[in-house]
């Protein structure tokens, strides 16, 4: 079953990366227009398509949000370099 995940999530690679961003920075930008951070016109302009003053995050959309957090932050996390060591 290893076998299957790894194989299956390395052919999303740079395009899983990106819909990760995209997913978040969404997000983070629905939730700067409802808080009154970023205005209409702002939000039209990065790619907001109307007003989301009283719409909230659905239960799915946490889901997702929060795997694709996950997914970015462990990959920057855990960018420490690997040492082989070999003993003669």
């Amino acid at each position: 079953m290893k076998f299957l995940t790894n194989r299956l999530l390395r052919r999303f690679g740079p395009a899983g990366r990106v819909a990760d961003f995209a997913l978040v920075g969404g997000a983070a930008l629905k939730y700067a227009q409802r808080k009154g951070y970023v205005s209409d016109e702002t939000a039209r302009k990065l790619g907001a398509s109307d007003s989301s003053a009283g719409t909230s995050i659905s239960v799915m959309e946490m889901i997702l949000l929060g795997a694709a957090l996950y997914r970015i932050l462990r990959q920057y996390l855990t960018k420490g370099e690997k040492v082989t060591v070999i003993e003669i």
